[in-house]
């Protein structure tokens, strides 16, 4: 057994409800989607691939790690401030396609222990059982929209909603008319207490964040939900371990 570590850094959280706050990052390795919509061009290893803008963490490659240990994986974390303990936030790819790995939850349960807040940003595609420390997760869920070529099934959504310790939607929209289909979605799902929804624009520079934003205001405004920020592309654009 291993697990596939693609990197780990230290920084601000730079979307959904936590934004600004510090944070350690585990990006894992590998995705069950592909998102070809959302047209971001990478040379992966001489390969020329379309996806998200994390799409080195969607195809295998040299730069990933396969980790043996819990140990292994909490020795790679970064030097953080040790008296304001930051949040972890497992991202990707698809973290929770790791939920039933020991080396994971082993790591998980350690953290916990220690006083971190747990993060998942998530697709909300996977099925998993809710068993500690899963128990103990908050979830960041992004469920992918017609463009991105892919759908998000509503049963591993609404099992998500149903179990977790707290749940935040954050959609990335391409365009203002996007929004009907958040809405026809967020329908469909059983809610204990009204969502707290994101809405965020395709970018991955900050001219498009820029314009994109601004596209947005209004759709936020009409519905009640929030605007989301890309502090990570403002500051840095779209660099990975930022």
């Amino acid at each position: 057994m291993s697990l596939p570590l693609v990197e780990t850094f230290y920084s601000l959280q730079g979307e959904g409800s936590c934004v600004g706050q510090p944070s350690v990052f585990i990006r894992l390795g590998g995705c069950n989607f592909k998102c070809v919509g959302f047209g971001v061009r990478a040379n992966i290893e001489g390969q020329e691939l379309v996806g998200c803008d994390s799409i080195y963490a969607v195809r295998p490659n040299s730069k990933w790690q396969y980790l043996k240990s819990a140990k292994e994986l909490l020795d790679k974390l970064p030097a953080f401030n040790s008296k304001h303990l930051p949040l972890i936030v497992l991202t990707g790819g698809e973290p929770s396609l790791h939920f039933k790995n020991p080396i994971l939850l082993e790591a998980l349960q350690i953290l916990q222990t220690k006083g971190h807040e747990l993060w998942v940003e998530s697709n909300g595609s996977v099925l998993f059982d809710f068993s500690p420390p899963l128990d103990s997760l908050h979830f960041t869920l992004s469920p992918k929209l017609a463009f991105s070529g892919e759908q998000t099934p509503l049963k591993p959504l609404q099992h998500i909603l149903d179990n977790a310790l707290e749940v935040v939607f954050k959609f990335v929209l391409k365009s203002p008319e996007d929004i009907q289909e958040v809405q026809a979605l967020l329908k469909r799902l059983h809610f204990k207490k009204p969502p707290l929804v994101y809405l965020m624009p395709l970018a991955t520079d900050q001219e498009s964040l820029q314009e994109g934003l601004e596209s947005l205001v209004a759709v936020c405004l009409a519905h009640g939900y929030s605007l989301g920020q890309r502090l990570h592309i403002q500051l840095w654009g779209n660099t990975p371990g930022r």
